[in-house]
């Protein structure tokens, strides 16, 4: 049952469903609504989608979050709400979302250098395209492992400053 295939009616259908197996199709079905309906959706209308997914993203199983990472992590369009929901996760989960998406803000990616542990740490430090603002928090955490990999990191964008 495609998200857009589905009304109202059967949403709360599938909201009324306890079972790890409904909570995870409701989850999934609200990852595929949220995605393709992001660009119309209104803010309120985004922050009730949000509070909904942060809700079910603690009842869905581990898999489900993981396949949902995985295919958001290089979509375009994906919604920044969700990818930095994702990035909080597991770090099996939070990786593909820390290392490729696009939708997360250099502010989202500090906000993990600061709060995460040193796996996702590191996986923000292989990113793609780090602007010199996460580089330097990257380098403020005096981890040795996070400093190589950053320096390892081709795309990664440096401060002069930083590096000496």
């Amino acid at each position: 049952m495609a998200a857009e295939a589905m009304d109202v009616q059967q949403l709360l259908l599938l909201a009324r469903e306890k079972s790890e197996q409904g909570r995870s199709h409701l989850f999934e079905v609200m990852g595929d609504l949220f995605q393709e309906q992001a660009a119309v959706l209104s803010a309120q209308e985004r922050a009730i989608m949000v509070d909904i997914l942060e809700k079910l993203v603690r009842e869905v199983s581990r898999d489900i979050r993981l396949k949902l990472s995985q295919r958001l992590a290089d979509l375009p369009g994906t919604p920044r709400e969700l990818a930095v929901l994702l990035a909080n996760d597991e770090i099996d989960i939070a990786s593909p979302i820390l290392m490729r998406c696009r939708a997360l803000q250099d502010g989202d990616l500090i906000e993990i250098v600061h709060h995460r542990s040193r796996q996702h740490i590191l996986a923000v430090a292989m990113r793609r395209d780090l602007s010199m603002s996460v580089s330097d928090v990257l380098v403020e955490t005096g981890h040795t492992d996070v400093i190589m990999a950053l320096l390892s990191n081709q795309d990664a964008r440096i401060s002069e400053s930083t590096l000496a």
